[in-house]
């Protein structure tokens, strides 16, 4: 495991607290000054309607922008693992492509570095959207499986993000078609840690014609151990070492986590047989989809 920086979760202000205290400020302030003016002006009476009209419209309005901004931190969600910086690199694109046919001042070295450049992004935007595909196929076949990943939380009920990559065969430091990266927090047995943050599961999956199912794999230890945090990883200390085998990890016969993986992929296998009884759209080879997707990209006047 390793060692973590510490953090202390705090607990945001209560918003009826805070909007509350703002609204009696409003009218207490208000309240003197449309005292005086009710006895020397005419409709006094309407004005004095009218402001305590705009207060609760401000006030209501208030709620609604607390919602919004708080709303992305109350609920966890599947994430794409390529999300970080993606605007840039499709815009990055354009400038880089307009560069090699605009600049005729271009040394052949410079040109040469532009276009290494060029491919690196189109890596970049290729694996992000074939990781976009794969995750929306994976919620139109099995809906109720996403969801329960989806809006996972802790035990004490706080929600955890799911990072999903699909990166090339031996892509990882694990050589295993399919990886779940979770760290304890040393300083909260029931929170995990990954390289996104706090509250945060990374899992990759290579681009092999199984994909999904590996995913599906994957997601069911993510189901059994972000809610059991603490009673896990004391399980897996107790039965892996460093001795054992990438193979075994996770999948001892008593191992409550690799008996969730295989009860959630064969509930995978299941939702496409179902699938498929409704749909001719079969699930195409990832391989080919990305070679797809880098042919589209690598265009110089291509712009998806």
């Amino acid at each position: 495991m390793k060692n973590l920086r510490p953090f202390t979760k705090r607990e945001p202000e209560s918003d009826a607290t805070c909007l509350g205290a703002v609204r009696s400020e409003s009218t207490s302030a208000s309240g003197g000054a449309l005292k005086k003016f009710s006895q020397t002006l005419p409709g006094s009476h309407a004005l004095t309607e009218n402001q305590t009209a705009a207060d609760r419209i401000r006030i209501y309005c208030l709620h609604i922008l607390f919602l919004i901004l708080t709303c992305h931190a109350v609920f966890g969600e599947i994430k794409n693992g390529y999300e970080k910086n993606i605007l840039a690199s499709r815009e990055s694109l354009k400038v880089l492509r307009t560069s090699l046919l605009e600049d005729r001042n271009m040394t052949p070295a410079q040109r040469r570095k532009v276009q290494s450049t060029i491919a690196t992004f189109v890596n970049h935007v290729s694996y992000y959207e074939l990781t976009e595909s794969l995750l929306v196929q994976f919620k139109t076949i099995a809906p109720e499986l996403y969801d329960e990943i989806d809006t996972i939380r802790d035990r004490l009920g706080r929600p955890v993000d799911v990072y999903i990559k699909f990166v090339p065969v031996d892509g990882t430091d694990v050589k295993a078609e399919g990886t779940t990266y979770m760290n304890q927090s040393d300083y909260d047995k029931d929170a995990y840690h990954s390289e996104y943050g706090e509250f945060t599961v990374s899992v990759k999956v290579w681009i092999v014609p199984r994909a999904l199912w590996v995913l599906a794999h994957e997601l069911g230890h993510v189901k059994y151990q972000v809610p059991h945090a603490a009673s896990y990883f004391e399980f897996y200390k107790k039965h892996y070492d460093n001795t054992s085998t990438v193979g075994s990890m996770g999948h001892d016969v008593d191992d409550p986590s690799g008996k969730s993986a295989i009860q959630f992929a064969r509930s995978f296998q299941k939702n496409y047989a179902d699938f498929l009884k409704i749909s001719i759209a079969k699930v195409q080879n990832p391989l080919i989809v990305l070679a797809r997707l880098k042919k589209n990209w690598s265009k110089d006047n291509e712009v998806l």
